[in-house]
C-alpha cells in the first residue's frame, strides 16, 4: 500500500509508539487510513481533511497545516493507529483459517488484555482529539474551511 495521503508514515509510528521496527509497513498503513477515515475526518471535517491529503500528495504542505498536521493531528492518529492495530496484529487471516499467531518466545496476549489495551489507547486518542478539536475552534478564523467544510450528503461536518 502506498503511503500517498497519510497523515503520518509508517516509519513515524515505529519510530514514536510501541511497535517494533519488524511489524509489516502494510499493517500501519491499513491502520492509519482507518485511523484517518474513522477518527480524524470527523474531528476536522470534510474540508480540512481532503486539502491536508492533497497538499500531503502534492508535497505542498502549507506551514499553517503542518503545524495543524505535526503538533495535533498526527499526536492524536498516533494513538488512534494502535488502538486499530490490536487485532490485525494478533489475528492474521490465512487461506485456511484466521488464526491466532504465537512465536517461540512470546506468547499473545488475552482478550481481557487487548480489551484493556484498547481502552487505553482509545482514552489517550481521544484526549489527543479533544486537544485537537479545541485548537480548531479556537483558530478557526485560520482554517476557514473547519466552519465551511462544503456542502452535499458526504460531507462530513467536524465535530465542534
Amino acid at each position: 500500500m502506498a503511503t500517498i495521503g497519510l497523515m503520518i508514515h509508517p516509519n513515524e509510528i515505529k519510530a514514536t509508539a510501541y511497535i517494533d521496527e519488524n511489524v509489516d509497513d502494510k499493517y500501519i498503513s491499513n491502520a492509519i487510513v482507518i485511523a484517518q477515515d474513522m477518527h480524524i475526518l470527523k474531528m476536522i471535517g470534510t474540508g480540512i481533511f481532503d486539502q491536508l491529503k492533497t497538499q500531503i500528495t502534492g508535497n505542498t504542505v502549507t506551514a499553517l497545516n503542518a503545524t495543524l498536521l505535526g503538533t495535533y493531528i498526527q499526536p492524536a492518529l498516533k494513538w488512534w493507529v494502535l488502538y486499530e492495530l490490536i487485532e490485525p496484529l494478533n489475528y492474521k487471516f490465512t487461506n485456511k483459517a484466521i488464526v491466532k499467531k504465537n512465536s517461540e518466545n512470546s506468547n499473545p496476549i488475552g482478550v481481557s488484555e487487548m480489551t484493556n489495551l484498547k481502552d487505553k489507547f482509545r482514552n489517550i486518542a481521544e484526549w489527543y482529539n479533544e486537544r485537537l478539536r479545541r485548537y480548531l475552534v479556537e483558530n478557526s478564523s485560520d482554517y476557514s474551511l473547519y466552519n465551511n467544510p462544503g456542502t452535499g450528503v458526504d460531507i462530513v461536518h467536524p465535530s465542534s
